[in-house]
């Protein structure tokens, strides 16, 4: 089978080459995989920004899709033919993670998806609702389910509540999917005008142009009337600030990135003032995965899919994801 390898940090060291293919054995499932979409992490592995602590070869990305192509004995969750996606952790499927259910994540310490076939433990695959493909699938382990886990886990946003997103990448614009589809209003935040134009069309109550509006916290709490009921953070460090002065009293904000830093120097005044619950978020569990994909299926909600690549033209995603520039996700089709 053709699969891509990492043999050591910097792009330029991600080879596609043969591997064997493989076979399941008992409670195993064969997935042969259409599609995958990248995200920052995977960049971050690659480049060696992520963790010092990398197994080489390794077969990068965490997110794929594809339909079942074996299952081993005993295996009753799956079937032949049925249309998966791995979890991004395989052994994190219900509840906190109070002991090891994260210590193996996809694309890291286990195999990612960048290979024509991977072999599962059943229980770490979820079948896709009706109606969905591979691409749109592949385009939800990570982004999908962390802007799921922010908003519904974790903040519990429902009609008539606001959102405010930063910025129109694969999770932010993923939570604004999911905000619409829940009936609770949403405010973008983007450097881009054309952006923040596309944003309504996908659902954004308001925008707010950042370099505009410094000050898009304040003006977030004053679009909402009591303050957002949620944030989805991206910036990390550098945006907190705002988005403690854009939340309610009691509002919560999801940490999910940290292009603006990564280092906190803030005091805990605004913490009391608001009192505010800070969530990190790191994707989810196979439970949420679950519910976000029933959620899919009953809203027909679809990832937008910014642009498409072949299997070959896996390098270059994934500069175009570093590149940015684009709305939505990056997804590598493999029969391209």
């Amino acid at each position: 089978m053709r699969a891509w390898q990492l043999t050591a940090f910097g792009l330029d060291n991600l080879t596609c080459g043969e591997l064997p293919s493989p076979g399941p054995g008992p409670g195993e499932v064969l997935v042969r995989f259409s599609a995958a979409s990248v995200n920052p992490r995977d960049s971050q592995i690659i480049a060696g920004h992520f963790t010092p602590g990398v197994d080489f070869p390794l077969v990068p990305l965490s997110d794929g899709a594809g339909t079942v192509a074996a299952v081993g004995e005993g295996v009753n969750r799956m079937a032949v033919g049925d249309l998966v996606a791995p979890t991004f952790f395989p052994g994190w499927l219900e509840g906190e993670a109070f002991a090891d259910e994260r210590k193996l994540s996809s694309g890291l310490e286990v195999p990612g998806v960048l290979r024509e076939y991977g072999v599962y433990a059943e229980d770490a695959l979820v079948k896709a609702p009706a109606g969905l493909s591979a691409a749109e699938l592949a385009c939800f382990p990570c982004a999908g389910l962390t802007a799921w886990t922010a908003l519904v886990e974790k903040s519990g946003i429902g009609p008539g509540s606001w959102v405010l997103v930063q910025g129109t990448g694969g999770v932010a614009t993923a939570a604004l999917q999911f905000a619409t589809a829940l009936g609770a209003n949403s405010i973008v935040l983007s450097s881009s005008d054309e952006r923040l134009a596309r944003a309504r069309e996908l659902g954004a109550t308001e925008t707010i142009n950042y370099r505009e509006t410094p000050a898009w916290g304040e003006r977030a709490h004053a679009l909402a009337g009591h303050g957002v009921d949620a944030v989805v953070e991206i910036g990390g460090a550098g945006t907190l600030p705002q988005s403690l002065a854009a939340i309610r009293h009691g509002g919560h904000v999801n940490v999910i990135g940290y292009m603006a830093g990564a280092a906190l120097d803030l005091t805990v005044f605004p913490l009391i003032i608001r009192n505010a619950n800070i969530h990190g978020i790191g994707t989810g569990h196979r439970a949420a995965f679950e519910a976000m994909l029933a959620f899919v299926g009953k809203t027909g909600v679809r990832p937008l899919i910014a642009r498409r690549y072949a299997f070959t033209e896996a390098p270059t995603a994934l500069r175009d994801l570093d590149a940015g520039g684009f709305q939505g996700k990056l997804v590598i089709d493999y029969e391209g």
